[in-house]
């Protein structure tokens, strides 16, 4: 055997089979967000209860805000509803939960939320999508936790992970 074809073959392939994966495990997709540690963009966004209310963020200061975003077309926001809901009902009075619909329309908002048990928790619209792009949402779902002071202190990429949010939300409180 020709040992120098050997080591030449082997310089070739460890580098490439190092590279190749260590990208397993991480979402192709996933975007990290430069937000992290910085205020949150303010928005204020119509409530969907036709009662003409609106949320403004730099309202809800004193206590964690989680704020989701979401859309009827999202298969994963589906999974992730009940998961949200639970939390809510978990920690309400402690922390504000959002959802903010994204790219969608009201009638479309309406029938999915009376499909997915309702939200206990305000769902806002977001008009021209102006809280989505402040926010540098790239694939719903998205979520993100505020301290009470407004400050962005987490991103959840996809549904949300229960125990995590819990572990974030507690070191908040």
């Amino acid at each position: 055997m020709n040992w120098k074809v050997l080591a030449v073959g082997l310089l070739l392939v460890v580098p490439l089979v190092w590279v190749l994966g260590s990208g397993f495990g991480n979402d192709p997709s996933y975007i990290p967000t430069p937000l992290i540690g910085k205020a949150a963009p303010e928005f204020e966004l119509p409530v969907l209860d036709g009662e003409g209310r609106t949320v403004r963020l730099s309202e809800l200061r004193g206590k964690p805000v989680l704020v989701n975003f979401w859309a009827t077309w999202c298969a994963t926001c589906e999974t992730e509803h009940p998961i949200l809901l639970s939390l809510a009902r978990s920690y309400e009075g402690r922390v504000q939960f959002l959802g903010i619909a994204y790219l969608d329309t009201e009638p479309k908002l309406r029938a999915w939320l009376l499909r997915n048990g309702g939200s206990t928790f305000p769902a806002l619209i977001d008009v021209g999508s102006a809280a989505a792009v402040a926010y540098g949402v790239g694939r719903l779902p998205e979520s993100y936790l505020v301290d009470g002071a407004g400050i962005i202190r987490q991103k959840y990429f996809g549904a949300v992970n229960a125990g995590q949010v819990i572990d974030d939300l507690e070191a908040l409180l």
